[in-house]
Order: structure tokens, then sequence, then C-alpha cells
């Protein structure tokens, strides 16, 4: 019984979930060649009843734009890195955790392109007329971080996970370099997650959880933006050697984001969430993330 508590505590923690949403305007076209290396710093809140987890994570990443027959497309590959402390209500008393920093799971992905998506030179990126754009794309996420069975929260998550999305979009612009380019965007998803076979000494296992996220940007000036975010999901009911440790739950979050183009080169992202629902009761969750995008 006491392996399927801890188990149950340990599922509340899983930030793969959190750490795969894209934000906005994440799947903006761009040109043909396009290279981005990125950095960005991740902090996450979370409360449920008693229990206080605050977790911090630097993910550098790499993604590169491509042609797949004649479509725009991408590569990408990150690998993040962080901690965890706080506190945990283990209903025998409350006790503290202290994850030093440690290695994260090494994702890789890709984005095809399939409808308003042409792979676009520079000079034809500049002269495309914008508007309904739609695509495909995956995330995979590698048991490659740093797990142990004897702790309560791990930044690995020891399981192989996949989220695959269908990015949608709808741009109102006379030209990509329009000044005031207003966008639309919706993503559905789905998180598909492997079994981890040592969950204190269990098989965990987790039910898909299909998420979507929404965003309305506008670019304000050549060097500033900003979007109005939201995001929702539903499903990830947990077991533990045949058990349930955690229903299926439903929430909702809210949030900003301020970008800032510093150069042709050099660009940030800011932006903050907050839970505004959660059938998890006496639960909250908010963060923030901050990217550096250096383009070549």
């Amino acid at each position: 019984m006491l392996r399927i508590m801890l188990a149950a505590i340990a599922s509340v923690f899983m930030i793969a979930g959190a750490l795969a949403q894209d934000g906005a305007r994440a799947y903006f076209l761009l040109p043909e060649g396009t290279n981005i290396a990125s950095l960005t710093a991740y902090g996450l809140h979370t409360e449920v009843g008693a229990t206080r987890i605050d977790t911090g994570v630097l993910t550098a990443s790499y993604r590169r734009t491509i042609d797949i027959g004649g479509n725009a497309g991408a590569i990408l590959i990150g690998l993040p890195i962080g901690g965890l402390s706080g506190v945990i209500d283990t209903g025998f008393g409350v006790v503290p955790v202290n994850n030093s920093l440690a290695l994260g799971d090494l994702f890789v992905g890709g984005e095809l392109g399939l409808f308003g998506s042409p792979a676009l030179g520079p000079m034809e990126y500049a002269q495309h007329k914008p508007g309904f754009r739609a695509g495909v794309a995956a995330k995979l996420f590698l048991p490659t971080g740093d797990y142990s069975s004897t702790r309560l929260t791990n930044l690995g998550q020891n399981r192989w996970s996949l989220q695959a999305s269908v990015p949608l979009s709808y741009v109102l612009a006379d030209s990509m370099i329009d000044p005031t380019i207003t966008t639309f965007e919706i993503v559905p998803s789905v998180h598909i997650f492997g079994d981890n076979p040592n969950a204190f000494g269990s098989v965990s296992s987790q039910d898909p959880l299909w998420q979507v996220e929404g965003h309305v940007t506008h670019t304000f000036s050549p060097m500033v933006w900003a979007a109005l975010d939201a995001y929702a999901e539903t499903g990830g009911r947990t077991t533990a050697g045949g058990v349930e440790t955690a229903a299926a739950h439903q929430s909702v979050a809210l949030g900003a984001t301020l970008g800032l183009v510093l150069s042709p080169q050099l660009a940030l992202r800011l932006s903050y969430v907050e839970q505004v629902y959660s059938s998890v009761s006496n639960s909250a969750r908010r963060s923030v993330e901050l990217t550096a995008a250096f383009m070549f």
C-alpha cells in the first residue's frame, strides 16, 4: 500500500506534459534553411493541498527549417537540465524534497506543413501572402534523464513519451514581413506515455493526455509582439501495479506572452501561464518561461 501511495504522489509531479507546451508563434512560417539556437528558462510552481513543488529547468534546443517535397518542414532537438525543491505531504507528515541540478529527458522532434506552408527562399518569403496553414508535428521524449525510484520527485521520467500535434493557424497580413501581423493559432495534441518499469517497485502507466492550446498574437512594431494564450488538457489517469493512483483530470490555464526582436538574429519571448480551473481539488499551477533565440 505504501508503494501505491508514493506512486500516487510522484504521478502528480510528472512534468513532461508541461514541458511539451509549444507557446505562441512556435510554428510561425520561416524561410527554408533558417537555424535557431534557443535557451529557455522555465519555472513551474505546483501545489496540491499541503504539497508544494518548485521546478526550475533550463533547456538548450536547436531547430532547422527544411524543404520536404516543396513544403516547409523542421527538425528539432533539445536537452533540459534543472532541479526540484519543496515539501510533500505523504499522509504521515510533510517531508522536504530537494533534487540537485540534473539532466532531464532528451527530446527530438519534427514538423511538416501540409497546407499553406510552401518552402520559401528569402526573396519568396518576403513576398509571400500568408493565410490559413495546417501541418503536423511530433516530439519524442527519451528516458535519458536523471531518475531514482527512491525519490518522490524526478526531473527524468524513466519512460519514453510522444506528443503528436496538428498546428493550425490563420495569419492576417499582406506579406510575411508586414509590420502589423495578427495570427490566430490553435494546436490540438495528444501526449502518449510509455510505462515506467520502476516506480517504487511497481510498473507505473499513464493514459494519453489530450491537450489543446490557443493563441491570438499581434505585432505592434518590427520589434514588439504580444499574445493572449489559453491551454486545456484532459486525461492522464495513472496506475501503479494495476491500481489507480491518480484519476483522469481536467484543467484550464490562461496566460500572456511578450515577444521582443532585438536584432535580425536575436529575439526574446517571455510567457506567464496560470491555472484557472482544475478537477484536482486544492491544486494550483503557474509558470514563467523566458526564451532567447539566436537565428542564423
